[in-house]
């Protein structure tokens, strides 16, 4: 994943991370990012800060569900 496509409200999910996470907010600190968000599973608050090496092994869900699957 890149840099540019954390953003709130998307979930991501890595290594980096014990259960999926919801972003609240992103803020860049230096070449790395700050990632503020919300454990799915727990509920927990986290307050990470990734590299960009780190960045590029999360996943992400996109923004909107796509509608391609079989309707039965």
């Amino acid at each position: 994943m890149l840099i540019e496509q954390l953003k709130p409200n998307i979930i991501v999910r890595g290594t980096s991370f014990d259960e999926p996470v919801e972003i609240a907010a992103v803020i860049p600190v230096g070449r790395s990012m700050k990632i503020i968000g919300k454990g799915l599973n727990t509920g927990k608050f986290v307050d990470f800060v990734l590299s960009p090496e780190q960045v590029a092994t999360l996943e992400a869900t996109p923004e909107q569900e796509p509608f391609d699957g079989d309707p039965l």
